[in-house]
């Protein structure tokens, strides 16, 4: 028995789903929106919280060596990280109705997106590691007991969110390239 495989993919890929499974798709994909959006004005609102707790004076009006320290790089870090995830284009969103040839370019683009904002995290965890390193040793040779806690505090806070970046990279980052090697699979031959 001879089997085409181009043949075969082809009538595949034209081949439309049930409409009820169409329907199921877009309720989870608005669900998915509508989610996606609320995750967005959460982490907006945490770093609006974030930078005002971070330069708020304490009660002696003026900012703390631990204020001091994180004050230049989550003015460049938040600045930067925003200006990059707001600056790429919106996710596609997925077309329940379109073959599955269009559902394959958009979901392999979407998987790159997050890969992409993965590596994001993981410079930043480096960003924060080596700034901290930086702040640490210069706090120990320059700096009163004070400034050497809060470069201590600083430096601990660093290692801690390396290592649960590392882990999340690692972990998301394993599922999100596997779903992509399977959806490259179905869409080969486009």
């Amino acid at each position: 028995m001879d089997i085409n495989d181009d043949a075969l993919r082809t009538l595949w890929q034209r081949q439309q789903p049930p409409s009820g499974l169409a329907d199921a798709m877009a309720r989870k994909i608005q669900r998915h929106r509508r989610v996606e959006k609320l995750r967005r004005v959460i982490e907006v609102a945490l770093t609006v919280a974030g930078v005002a707790l971070l330069t708020w004076p304490v009660a002696d009006g003026r900012l703390s060596a631990g204020q001091w320290l994180l004050i230049p790089f989550f003015s460049v870090f938040l600045v930067a990280s925003w200006t990059i995830l707001l600056r790429q284009q919106a996710d596609q969103h997925t077309a329940a109705r379109e073959p599955v040839s269009v559902y394959a370019s958009i979901r392999k683009l979407q998987l790159r997106n997050r890969l992409r904002h993965l590596k994001l995290a993981h410079v930043s965890a480096l960003a924060l590691s080596g700034y901290a390193l930086i702040s640490l040793i210069a706090c120990q040779l320059l700096g009163t007991t004070e400034w050497q806690h809060a470069a201590l505090r600083l430096a601990a806070w660093a290692i801690v969110w390396m290592g649960g970046t590392w882990w999340l990279v690692r972990r998301q980052g394993a599922t999100i390239r596997q779903e992509y090697r399977r959806i490259a699979r179905l869409g080969a031959g486009d």
